[in-house]
């Protein structure tokens, strides 16, 4: 994990100033979701439109999963101001007042862009996009990790159906998701429910770690049943280790290397070493 660094104490007053002064969102003509309310006067407040309001929901999803995963790494001003702009956000997620719904957006943008840039140890810029779950975006911080789409899709979906939960929930349900990621491309099949709760525990309670649990999965009968031949087992093993396809030297490198005596336990262990698992691994908040 990355070491925080400490926000000045003039912080909140910078992010208030900020958030006051900027515009960020692209208020199209699209047609309204509350557009069979009756508008009176010309002056009535407007109604948020389609695209103003997935925006707005893609950055309270995002900023639920910024806290889920990196709620203990943050620095206690950023983490408390990412908090009260969530918990302000959260109240007018149904609201159909613009002016409400784009204030609370900008004010959650830009805490959830400082939160991240302080994390990634790079100048906070607030008036860049925010990469949604820090790395994922593959945009505006660079430096920090990077994952592929699929896998930020699947957290994505995570924090979408679980708004307002607290963090450690959150956080279960993102190491069940990690659990199920290996069971479906090692095993191909669904995780059951004992065996994922059971590799969960010992996740979050420390008996074991995310790397034990991925080599006792892709370590298992069933996986090598299900991935006889090398290559497949190492196709899996990059795919659930290193989050891509095997480019076609590797494949047969390291397929030859389990042809000629590497046991498929000390192939897991080797993939486990590489900077893509470790990737993966801050990516599910370990």
């Amino acid at each position: 994990m990355k070491n925080t660094t400490s926000i000045k104490t003039t912080f909140p007053a910078i992010i208030l100033s900020i958030a006051l002064a900027t515009s960020v969102l692209p208020l199209t003509a699209m047609t309204s979701r509350a557009a069979t309310m009756t508008k009176t006067t010309a002056s009535q407040t407007a109604n948020v439109d389609d695209a103003t309001r997935t925006y707005f929901l893609n950055v309270y999803d995002s900023s639920t999963a910024f806290l889920g995963i990196h709620y203990n790494e943050l620095p206690n001003d950023v983490r408390i101001c990412l908090e009260s702009a969530r918990d302000n956000a959260f109240k007018v997620l149904d609201s159909d007042d613009l002016q409400a719904v784009t204030q609370a957006s900008s004010d959650l943008r830009i805490a959830l862009r400082v939160a991240e840039s302080t994390l990634a140890g790079i100048p906070i810029d607030t008036n860049a996009a925010p990469d949604f779950v820090l790395g994922t975006n593959g945009g505006n911080v660079s430096t920090a990790m990077t994952i592929s789409w699929a896998t930020a899709g699947n957290i994505g979906t995570i924090y979408a159906t679980s708004r307002n939960q607290d963090a450690l929930s959150v956080r279960r349900l993102v190491i069940n998701n990690y659990i199920e990621r290996l069971y479906n491309i090692g095993i191909g099949r669904t995780v059951d429910i004992p065996s994922r709760d059971q590799y969960a525990n010992a996740i979050i309670n420390g008996t074991m770690t995310p790397a034990q649990v991925a080599a006792t999965i892709l370590g298992s009968d069933e996986c090598n049943a299900k991935n006889p031949d090398n290559k497949a087992f190492v196709t899996a093993c990059y795919r659930a280790l290193l989050d891509r396809e095997p480019d076609t030297q590797g494949l047969n490198n390291w397929v030859n290397a389990l042809n000629n005596g590497m046991t498929r336990a000390q192939l897991i262990q080797t993939f486990e070493a590489q900077t893509n698992f470790t990737n993966l691994c801050a990516y599910y908040g370990f």
